[in-house]
């Protein structure tokens, strides 16, 4: 049945559900991304400059440039997951292709000892998150099911169990998981949903499945421009326009001895576009010495989103309900959202000794905290969406340091580190009764703080360049398949530990 609820995934329905927290906040986050150099870099250039990645991080360190460049960087994430629940420990892996990368830089000399020495432009792209992944846990019960947290939903708001029809869906008045679970006969033949008369679950699970597949991804198109003041005062702002293109299909089971109790399977289909500026300075504050100081502010994304979703369940006697029949819903659905991120502060310093030896040293701030909803075109409140943002998500640190040495005036190596704190408060959860009633995914995830360890080496000739990179990313998360708030239920523990191989090839003339 699992395979069989995944082919009719593949079919694509279209009814729109609001989307949650927990859908936005991989769109916020900042991958490592960028050319192979950069990256094996650990990211952190802001005051080095000099790499067409720069203008997404500090927009200044084009204006470094005295060379036009044009880079193409391309990857290869071998992602490994490893979740344990209740003892019962799988593991994931997935290989996943990229085109991560590409810019143009065009200098443009405009004096050898006049104020202003060069006014640079650049445009680029970039994969800011890759959100491809697989996941997959399962494990005993040990008395907790999925079922309780949807008996509460019912509860809040009850309904008469024998009148329920397409009209109920269609007025937005109740929940639809229990409606879900009663057009599924998850209950008896005296009409009973979940529970029987004792206060007993009718079908008690023994154990748990979860499947979920993700695709795509955040993309940045940027337009720089920087400026070159005497040689000590570099200047660079960049405008983004940012692309949201991000699927999921997941799958939860409950099975018994007898077999499945049932399954319920969740299709979300997460697009849009928005924008954001970046403002960036670099400076040397002594005139004779190499050492830099870079600055730079981002302001939010201005997201405008649409979630396409639909949610299908079968039940222990072969019940089927589908939300993308057009008996269950209509088009009040059809909505969007926007969507505003947090702002981002960095400031990084830098020193070359002679031409052998850079590093980079650099700090980043958001608060994750601060981001907002607001929902277009539909009934739904978007204050309860907003409070679970100032609840679950709190202040991000990221911190960057690499370190590149030159073999000679053709061969360099390089390395690098990257961590960023975990964006979600340690007892962050998904909190059903504030979500609109259409929303049928219990599912969460807390990440916690990712490390990241870089190495690479690189070619320059006179106007070819060849670039390697290798990334060990490491981060631990906390997998919940629901939240009962009668009860602690227990979460998967989940490990990711991916390797990233990268190749940048480019033209300096």
């Amino acid at each position: 049945m699992k395979r069989l609820l995944y082919t009719i995934f593949a079919i694509i329905p279209f009814g729109i559900s609001a989307q949650t927290m927990y859908d936005v906040t991989p769109i916020m986050e900042n991958g490592l991304a960028g050319t192979s150099r950069f990256v094996s870099m650990g990211g952190s250039m802001g005051a080095l400059g000099g790499d067409v990645s720069v203008m997404g991080t500090n927009p200044a360190g084009i204006a470094l440039y005295r060379r036009n460049d044009i880079a193409l960087t391309a990857s290869v994430d071998f992602q490994n997951t490893k979740s344990t629940y209740n003892g019962f420990e799988v593991v994931s892996k997935k290989n996943v292709p990229d085109v991560g990368s590409f810019g143009a830089v065009l200098t443009n000399k405009i004096s050898d000892e006049g104020t202003l020495r060069f006014l640079n432009l650049a445009v680029g792209y970039r994969r800011t998150a890759s959100l491809t992944s697989e996941f997959e846990t399962n494990g005993l019960s040990n008395g907790f099911s999925q079922q309780y947290a949807i008996m509460d939903l019912y509860n809040n708001n009850p309904f008469e169990l024998d009148k329920i029809s397409g009209t109920s869906f269609e007025d937005f008045s109740y929940s639809w998981l229990p409606m879900m679970m009663t057009y599924a006969n998850v209950g008896d033949v005296d009409g009973n949903l979940i529970f029987n008369n004792g206060g007993n679950l009718i079908f008690e699970p023994t154990d748990v499945y979860y499947y979920s597949r993700k695709s795509g991804g955040v993309s940045e198109v940027d337009f720089n421009l920087s400026a070159n003041v005497n040689d000590y005062l570099y200047l660079g702002a960049t405008m983004s326009i940012a692309s949201v293109n991000y699927e999921q299909q997941t799958l939860y089971c409950e099975d018994d001895e007898q077999g499945e109790i049932y399954s319920i399977g969740n299709y979300s289909y997460l697009d849009g576009a928005g924008f954001n500026v970046k403002l960036g300075a670099i400076v040397r504050p002594f005139i004779y010495s190499p050492f830099r100081i870079g600055v730079y502010l981002h302001t939010p994304t201005w997201y405008s989103l649409r979630n396409l979703s639909r949610a299908d369940i079968e039940g222990p006697y072969g019940d089927f309900c589908d939300t993308s029949d057009n008996d269950l819903y209509g088009a009040e659905l059809l909505t969007n959202a926007n969507v505003t991120t947090p702002w981002r502060v960095g400031v990084s310093a830098a020193y070359t000794f002679g031409s052998h030896i850079a590093l980079n040293a650099e700090y980043e701030y958001t608060d994750y905290s601060t981001a907002e909803y607001e929902w277009n075109g539909t009934t739904f409140d978007a204050a309860a969406q907003n409070e679970e943002i100032v609840y679950n998500l709190k202040e991000q640190h990221t911190v960057r340091v690499g370190v590149e040495y030159n073999i000679d005036s053709n061969f360099s190596l390089r390395a690098g580190y990257n961590y960023s704190s975990a964006p979600f408060n340690k007892d962050a959860y998904k909190n059903m009764f504030n979500m609109p009633v259409s929303s049928t995914s219990t599912e969460y995830m807390n990440l916690f703080d990712k490390h990241a360890i870089t190495f690479g080496t690189g070619y320059r000739g006179k106007y070819f360049y060849f670039d390697l990179a290798y990334v060990f990313q490491t981060r631990k998360a906390d997998f919940y398949p629901y939240f009962d708030p009668e009860v602690i239920n227990p979460a998967a523990n989940v490990q990711s530990d991916n390797h990233l191989v990268m190749a940048t090839m480019g033209f300096k003339f």
